[in-house]
């Protein structure tokens, strides 16, 4: 209980006649424990500039073999195909993801990849993202070599698995981590209705890797623990990331030796 003489239950700066709401101590003190995703955010995220200079480099064998318009050519060249994989090609659904449509297709998809990429590379930690970036991939082919034998080629179901481990984790780390540019989100939903868009509208590029990779990275996002809510440390729990970096370096390292020689 206060008195007249006794100092209100808020911040100095913060009493009804502020701009800003009225916070109780605790509820400030809550506030400011939370970490600033953005904090010591690099702009140069080395993960997602190799993953994109390796789409770029794909895209560029691509074109010199014939592998952006004729189908055919498309699925020799590595395209996401039904037949194809269930033959053996099990690679097909982690090279699917480096091809692309056309320029149109790779430069959309790299701009957001780098976008989105630094912001969860920043969260994640180097494995945690390059396993999150790869399993979300490989769910948004697996969902669209189930729903269509059409051939499939981008980024964006991975992508979309980005999207979803940003709102992933946004939801369930909502009292720990602070998001102050509130941009993020109209990123993510004009991104997200652009691509749901061209998935209806142009070749190659399917709706169904987009939910697969989405949900995925949602189910990711919202089960792996940000390495930054752990401030000073590597990682909460390192030897996870180095497990999970593994992984990833051993399907890409595989996928990339059976696929390259297809872009002869």
């Amino acid at each position: 209980m206060t008195t007249d003489a006794d100092p209100p239950d808020v911040l100095p700066g913060e009493g009804p006649g502020d701009d800003d709401e009225v916070l109780t101590i605790g509820e400030a003190m809550i506030h400011r424990d939370r970490v600033d995703l953005e904090a010591g955010m690099s702009p140069v995220p080395r993960a997602t500039i190799a993953i994109i200079l390796a789409c770029a480099a794909v895209f560029a064998r691509q074109a010199m073999v014939g592998g952006l318009d004729d189908v055919e050519r498309v699925v020799e060249t590595g395209a996401l195909q039904r037949d194809a994989v269930l033959d053996g090609e099990w690679w097909r659904l982690v090279s699917g993801a480096f091809l692309h449509g056309d320029g149109v297709h790779l430069i959309g998809n790299m701009v957001m990849l780098y976008i989105l990429g630094m912001a969860c590379e920043h969260a994640f930690g180097l494995g945690r993202y390059l396993f999150l970036y790869t399993a979300a991939g490989i769910a948004g082919n697996a969902l669209a070599m189930a729903a269509s034998d059409v051939p499939t080629v981008g980024a964006s179901g991975a992508i979309f698995g980005l999207v979803g481990a940003t709102i992933g984790m946004a939801f369930v780390r909502r009292r720990d981590l602070e998001l102050r540019d509130a941009r993020l989100g109209l990123v993510l939903a004009g991104w997200s209705a652009f691509m749901l868009i061209t998935g209806l509208m142009t070749p190659f590029v399917s709706n169904s890797a987009h939910l697969g990779g989405l949900v995925a990275g949602l189910a990711l996002g919202a089960v792996l623990r940000p390495v930054i809510l752990d401030p000073g440390r590597v990682s909460a729990r390192p030897a996870v990331g180095r497990v999970l970096l593994a992984l990833s370096l051993v399907v890409l390292a595989a996928s990339f030796a059976a696929f390259l020689p297809h872009l002869q």
